[in-house]
């Protein structure tokens, strides 16, 4: 044991005090810092969409001639809904008699799932889309992997523009049996969803004509808005979104509304 009274340090009153006091400092600076920068980070992280969530946002003036939003316009999501615009124009290459016409016009203006399931079945189911992707020109679109869910189908921002292009130049016959269920399509659809959600809301004031899809399961939630809008069709505007599974449908909409209404003040009336 170290017990040789000659070779203790003196001690010095207040010495340990005065040590301690730049110590707990120096202690208390570090807590706060560290503090600070977590709440600064999960602040950050609230207003950064998760590794889960997706949107991809391209828009074409017309006007222009050109494109002039793109985001993440080459990112692939599964269209749901958005996948009927295929489905009516494969059928329009059938001459549709008129019963079919008024299906067409019902499954693209209330997205009617029961009717594009008839179409999708008669019509050659993934056929419809390698069909489709030919006569168009699609760059990253494709068959669903199960050829019964026509909602997997895959494509994106970019191809859905360059397919409402299509749409704009066929004769004007074939043209508005697409574009006018798309005018018209009201705020309830078929399984009773609200699909005013995205640009009939944000663009309010202004016409427009969409085709929207929304798809819950399987891994994700999915809420697209799509279509023109302005005078004389102005503007193709594909907003396509992809979130978490488990998030609900509500929330989902919302986050398409709010991208669309970014766009407002961007594109002149």
């Amino acid at each position: 044991m170290f017990d040789d009274e000659r070779t203790r340090p003196i001690a010095v009153p207040g010495a340990r005090r005065r040590l301690r006091l730049p110590v707990t400092i120096l202690i208390a600076f570090l807590l706060v810092t560290g503090i600070l920068g977590y709440v600064i980070f999960q602040a950050n992280a609230a207003g950064r969409p998760t590794r889960d969530e997706r949107t991809a946002t391209v828009v074409f003036d017309r006007s222009a001639g050109k494109q002039v939003v793109g985001d993440h316009g080459g990112e692939r999501f599964r269209t749901a809904s958005v996948v009927k615009l295929f489905i009516a124009l494969d059928a329009l290459t059938h001459d549709p008699r008129k019963s079919d016409q008024a299906q067409i016009n019902r499954m693209l203006s209330k997205s009617d799932d029961a009717i594009a399931n008839t179409l999708w079945t008669r019509n050659g189911a993934s056929a419809i889309v390698t069909r489709t992707v030919a006569a168009i020109g699609l760059k990253n679109t494709s068959p669903p992997a199960d050829a019964g869910r026509w909602g997997d189908t895959l494509s994106t921002a970019d191809d859905i523009v360059a397919t409402y292009r299509h749409i704009l130049a066929l004769p004007k016959a074939k043209r508005n049996l697409i574009l006018k269920p798309l005018r018209e399509a009201p705020r309830t659809a078929a399984d009773g969803f609200d699909q005013h959600f995205g640009i009939p809301t944000a663009f309010e004031d202004r016409p427009w004509a969409v085709k929207q899809g929304w798809a819950a399961g399987r891994g994700a939630v999915d809420a697209h808005t799509t279509g023109l809008v302005g005078e004389g069709d102005r503007y193709i505007v594909v907003i396509l979104s992809s979130h978490a599974d488990g998030t609900a449908l509500a929330v989902a909409t919302a986050s398409a509304t709010s991208a669309a209404a970014s766009l407002v003040p961007r594109l002149e009336k």
